[in-house]
Parts: structure tokens; sequence; C-alpha cells
């Protein structure tokens, strides 16, 4: 599970920046939207004094696409998968989760997210879908609720953020009013 929260994580960070507009990067980097000091900062005291060591590593990973096997890659440095893990877990999906995931639109989105690899092929999928769904949008508060209703489809499709309201509130400070931030923010807040 710790390579596959990292995965979710990133999943989450590409539809985000796909709603924005955005496309994740050929080597597999989300513009705007670092995991290695997005994780540290939802982890708070829960990743103590390594979290800048583990943050660098991150980095590293983020920027060279190797997300998919992050595990094996850390070795002896800690296992980032494993903090993404607390923070993210995939347990059953609720009734009619799977199902519903299984649909075009938000369900697809959220299926694409819940299966994700962590390539850069695989995230680039994945903003491209939202992308196209962001599009259909009229208004910031439309495209908001677009993330949230992700969220919702993503914790119907078993996925929960333990300390939701901690994890995010850290990112109020990291990442403030960018919009980038604000959508990932209202896709989490529809997981907790």
């Amino acid at each position: 599970m710790a390579s596959s929260a990292l995965n979710l994580l990133s999943g989450i960070a590409a539809a985000a920046a796909g709603f924005h507009g955005e496309k994740v990067s050929s080597n597999g980097s989300i513009p705007g939207l670092d995991l290695a000091k997005m994780l540290p900062a939802m982890l708070g005291d829960k990743a103590g004094g390594a979290a800048g060591i583990l943050g660098s590593i991150a980095s590293v990973a983020s920027k060279t696409g190797l997300l998919g096997d992050v595990g094996s890659k850390l070795g002896s440095l800690g296992n980032l998968g494993d903090l993404a893990g607390s923070l993210l877990s995939l347990g059953n999906a609720s009734a009619g989760g799977a199902a519903n995931n299984a649909a075009g639109g938000i369900g697809g989105l959220a299926s694409a997210i819940l299966g994700n690899s962590g390539s850069a092929s695989s995230l680039g999928s994945i903003a491209k879908l939202a992308t196209t769904l962001g599009k259909t949008c009229s208004s910031k508060n439309d495209l908001l609720g677009m993330a949230t209703d992700l969220g919702k489809a993503l914790s119907s499709g078993g996925l929960s953020l333990k300390g939701g309201g901690t994890a995010i509130k850290a990112l109020d400070s990291l990442l403030g009013n960018e919009a980038k931030g604000t959508i990932l923010k209202s896709i989490l807040k529809g997981i907790s």
C-alpha cells in the first residue's frame, strides 16, 4: 500500500493540475504542486526530523518519474511511500462505489486515480481527463464543486484521508490561495 498511497496522492495532484488546465510534464512532475513539500507538511509531526530528507528524496522521485517504484528506490534512506501510506489508505468501496467509479465523467476520473501506477503517462492521462471535465464548468465555484465531487467519488471508491482537517490546514499555509492548491484542497475535503 505504501507506494500505492504515493501514486494516489500523485494522481490527486495531477487531477488538480488538470482541472486548472495544466499538463503533467513528460517526466511525471506536476507543475506547482511539489509532493516533496506537500507530503511532509501534511504529515506534520508524524514525519519528525526526517521530513526534510524524505522531502528531498520525494522531490527527486517526482521530478524523475520514479513514483511508481519509490519503495525500492529509497532503500535505507526511508520509505516515502510509507509516509504517504500514513495519510491515505485504500479500503473497501462503499455500496455502489466501485460501480459508480467505473462510469465516465467524475467516476471515470476517480477510477483512473485509484488505479494509476504513478508513471508519467498515467499521471498525464489523469490530468488530461480532468482538463476535459474542468472545461465543462462555467465558474470557479462550479470547478471547486466538481473537485469536491471527485473527492467524494474517491471516498466511495474506498480511499480515506487520515487526519484530513489537519493535513488540509497544513496545505493552507503551504499553498495559500493559489488556484491549483485550492482545487487540490477541495478534492481532499471531498475525501475527508
